[in-house]
């Protein structure tokens, strides 16, 4: 993950460095819209039932590992057909739902929620088929969810009903992925539909997982 996270923030730097270098000759086209990412599928058998003494476990985690956000895209053209997109997609999203440390819950319990503004990075590389009035796209990708997703897990061990021990760990909800899909481009709107593929799971599901995404953007600058 952190060499996905080296490749992604410089090559973003790059790009809008050399923005400024070569606005003529290779000009960038942006994009501004919403991306939402669908419930995922696990790939293996998950575990069930709450495990006693691990209470700050993520009860939901479909709920972090979906959802919409706001979509930022750069598209710069690699000849005629081949064309280069960053994007980024920051939420304001579900990061854990917390209960209570105590074996008998208390009268008024409930639950507490936390959430964070959440980043996502992509890298994609797309083929471009020009049609009579629009433009359809073959795309991979690859990158980083979740960052500035970090929290403090505490886990209680009970030796008996009144005697216990805690163990604290820094954590967070940072996944890498790649990503397959394809694209419907006709004047200034783009819709996308993807297919994303995580091996590192960052929940208590150690699984990996699919998760689809659908995408609608609208040009805010064209690159002539």
């Amino acid at each position: 993950m952190k060499i996905l996270l080296l490749l992604l923030l410089p090559g973003l730097f790059a790009d809008i460095h050399g923005q400024q270098a070569t606005a003529k000759k290779n000009p960038v086209t942006v994009y501004l819209g919403a991306k939402t990412r669908v419930t995922p599928i696990y790939l293996k058998r998950l575990h069930e039932g709450f495990e006693i003494g691990f209470p700050n476990n993520m009860e939901q985690p479909d709920y972090h590992l979906s959802g919409p956000g706001l979509l930022i895209s750069e598209k710069k053209a690699l000849g005629r057909k081949l064309e280069f997109s960053l994007h980024q997609v920051i939420r304001y999203d579900f990061l854990y739902q917390r209960m209570p440390m105590d074996l008998v819950l208390p009268p008024d319990f409930s639950y507490s929620i936390k959430r964070k503004w959440i980043i996502d990075l992509e890298a994609e590389l797309s083929h471009r088929f020009p049609r009579r009035k629009s433009v359809l796209l073959v795309s991979l990708g690859a990158g980083l969810n979740g960052l500035n997703t970090g929290f403090q897990e505490t886990r209680r061990f009970y030796q008996s009903p009144t005697s216990y021990t805690e163990k604290e760990t820094r954590k967070n909800f940072l996944f890498p992925f790649l990503s397959t899909g394809f694209g419907w481009q006709k004047k200034k709107l783009l819709a996308g539909m993807k297919l994303g593929y995580c091996w590192d799971n960052p929940t208590v599901f150690a699984s990996p997982f699919l998760y689809p995404e659908l995408s609608v953007g609208y040009r805010l600058f064209n690159g002539k």
